[in-house]
């Protein structure tokens, strides 16, 4: 279902369009988890998981804020952490931290569909 300025702002179905725009576009990424859980109501959360990316052992988990549609007509903010499959599992076992607020309570999960 594609997004459109006709239809009310729903977070959800955003989420949805750019979850699988993102695993569209970039070969990289294998997974995307959408975060609703304590997010503003018209802030986009996304954990991508992406195996072409390098690997950043010592920075932390932070997210790029990509600015999307702040002056439209549904006005809302994309923010997205990129991290590999091993730094996934470390942020699974505790091992890792997210951004503070960004709990993995109510993930909504998004994979690329097999070729």
């Amino acid at each position: 279902m594609a997004v459109t300025a006709n239809q009310p702002f729903s977070r959800e179905a955003w989420a949805r369009e750019y979850a699988e725009s993102h695993l569209r576009t970039d070969p990289g990424t294998i997974d995307v988890f959408y975060l609703p859980t304590n997010a503003p109501e018209r802030e986009i959360r996304l954990l991508e998981i992406n195996d072409l990316i390098a690997v950043r052992e010592s920075d932390p988990i932070d997210p790029i804020d990509f600015g999307v549609d702040s002056d439209g007509d549904q006005p809302h903010r994309l923010l997205v952490v990129d991290v590999t499959p091993s730094q996934w599992v470390r942020i699974q076992n505790g091992q890792i931290p997210l951004p503070p607020g960004w709990p993995l309570d109510g993930k909504v999960t998004f994979s690329r569909q097999p070729q």
